[in-house]
């Protein structure tokens, strides 16, 4: 596996924070193009059910399914993404539980850097706003939820670079 992942989530001013830090052992220009096969990276994504595209590398459209505490959701999100090839990408992504009425909006922001071993260091930095009934979960929930789900994508996406079929360096 990769070196350590940095990882950092808060919760400020109704805001969860997210950050992390992903090693990977593949060439930027590799990881920029493995991370447009968005079926592959969508199955990173924990409770990623399928996604649709509405507009090939700009909208998208994808449900969320997991559990939170007691509850179960299924988010359906639309997902615009704007990049700046070949290192810098932002996403946010919209939707509501059907069942929970609980917004949710995410903003995200993936740049992608050369390591001095020409593997790549991909940096995640951005917020997740979650309101209503999942946001009166509390604090120590959403941390954890959140946590575990960073630490999953980043094992998934480690992964999908080790793997025998991915590019190499």
């Amino acid at each position: 596996m990769g070196g350590p992942a940095y990882i950092r989530i808060g919760i400020r001013r109704g805001l969860t924070e997210l950050r992390r830090v992903i090693e990977l052992p593949a060439a930027p220009a590799v990881v920029w193009e493995r991370l447009w096969d968005i079926p592959a990276l969508a199955r990173c994504i924990p409770g990623c059910d399928g996604v649709e595209p509405v507009e090939e590398r700009k909208r998208y459209r994808t449900t969320i399914r997991d559990r939170v505490g007691p509850f179960r959701i299924a988010i359906p999100l639309d997902v615009t993404i704007d990049d700046t090839a070949p290192d810098r990408l932002s996403l946010s992504a919209i939707g509501r539980d059907a069942s929970l009425g609980s917004p949710v909006k995410v903003g995200l922001t993936v740049t992608l850097e050369r390591r001095p071993d020409g593997g790549s260091r991909l940096r995640m930095d951005g917020q997740a706003d979650i309101a209503g009934k999942l946001a009166a979960l509390g604090q120590g929930v959403i941390q954890r939820k959140t946590r575990d789900v960073l630490d999953q994508f980043a094992i998934n996406l480690e992964a999908l670079f080790r793997a025998p079929d991915a590019p190499a360096v």
